[in-house]
């Protein structure tokens, strides 16, 4: 795995693109664009993300800056809509409670196509020790 400092480039995001990630039955339209608009509002938003071999066209998200945690709960929620594999349809009372008590957690890694950042630079892993 490599670890990347990353820019969201996602200010013209459509729910077209997204509905088109789909390989199942995608949400409904409504939702699709609720997706949309919370990757508009990510735009130019820096995370940190990983590439992995088993997927290649995408990084999985593994921070961001307390800053912009409200713009990543957002969008974290819409997720958590889906029907299929959302943990929280329609339970915006229960999901904010479990986030701001820190106890949200994603069922699934959070996976994001290349095509959604620009690299800032890659991070070099010798500066961090595992536990």
């Amino acid at each position: 795995m490599e670890l990347y400092k990353l820019r969201f480039k996602t200010a013209s995001k459509s729910a077209d693109e997204i509905k088109s990630n789909y390989d199942s039955v995608p949400p409904s339209t409504e939702l699709l664009e609720k997706m949309a608009e919370a990757f508009r509002n990510l735009n130019g938003t820096e995370v940190v993300g990983g590439a992995w071999d088993y997927s290649p066209h995408s990084y999985s998200l593994y921070g961001w800056s307390d800053v912009d945690d409200e713009k990543f709960k957002e969008l974290i929620y819409s997720i958590e809509q889906d029907e299929m594999f959302g943990s929280y349809p329609d339970s915006r009372e229960e999901f904010d409670t479990d986030w701001e008590s820190g106890e949200y957690e994603s069922s699934a890694a959070l996976h994001f196509d290349k095509s959604d950042f620009e690299v800032i630079e890659k991070i070099d892993k010798s500066c961090f020790t595992l536990r």
